[in-house]
């Protein structure tokens, strides 16, 4: 069921405006892979861990990871709820010949995935989880990244570090609320994490199997920033049960 909450309408309807007009966000205009996403998959292959499908990319936008992905042979299911994005994705995986292979769903990562129990080999969350405001909305939506893995599967999770460039001043607004700051440019709100935060939320329910922070300089607002994101990467434990623990708040 969708929400019928102000906040989550206002939030789909600015990124709308974030991937038709105002493009404050290189997600909404670039399509080339995510840093997050080319470490991972170096790091994959150094440690000799073989990535395996299908592939679930949330908050997936224009296909920007989840084409490059669909071109190593993988399958990948995109979900995101901007109908702007996702028009954009299929085209891209048309053009591509990955129609059938990169599949975008209109979905609200506020509910529960659209996917079977232990269905996917990994789930990509690439600035994804940093929209979900809500402490409940999180807890959740750990659950499902949890229910949809394989046994072994893994989750691939990069958010905005605290002293994020960009996102940091926002910290010192009277609009923000604790560690979620409003964007003036956008409108959009966003949770800004430290490591710890994100392992509470996945394990132990998940194993960490490495983290790490990189910086490196990014446009964001049509200016140049140092920008600075956590990567986590959780695996769910081989013997895993299919069901997952309730949340305890």
């Amino acid at each position: 069921m969708t929400s019928s909450s102000a906040e989550p309408k206002s939030a789909r309807a600015a990124w709308e405006r974030e991937y038709d007009e105002v493009h404050a966000y290189t997600t909404s205009y670039r399509d080339e892979l995510d840093r997050g996403v080319e470490f991972v998959l170096g790091y994959l292959a150094g440690a000799g861990i073989e990535l395996e499908g299908p592939l679930l990319e949330c908050a997936c936008g224009r296909g920007r990871n989840a084409i490059p992905l669909a071109d190593l042979g993988h399958a990948v299911v995109g979900l995101d709820h901007a109908v702007s994005a996702l028009r954009r994705f299929d085209e891209r995986a048309k053009r591509a010949g990955h129609r059938g292979r990169a599949v975008p769903v209109r979905h609200d990562l506020r509910e529960a995935f659209p996917v079977r129990d232990e269905a996917v080999g990994a789930v990509f969350d690439i600035t994804a989880i940093d929209n979900l405001v809500e402490a409940a909305d999180r807890e959740a939506y750990g659950r499902e990244i949890a229910r949809v893995l394989k046994p072994g599967g893994l989750a691939v999770v990069v958010t905005f570090d605290i002293d994020d460039g960009y996102y940091a001043p926002f910290l010192d607004r009277p609009d923000a609320a604790g560690t979620v700051v409003r964007d003036p440019h956008t409108g959009i709100r966003n949770k800004i994490f430290r490591a710890a935060d994100l392992d509470e939320l996945f394990v132990p329910v998940l194993e960490l199997v490495a983290g790490n922070r990189f910086d490196f300089v990014d446009e964001a607002a049509q200016e140049r920033w140092t920008r600075r994101f956590h990567l986590r990467l959780y695996r769910k434990p081989a013997d895993a049960s299919p069901q997952v623990p309730a949340s305890s708040g």
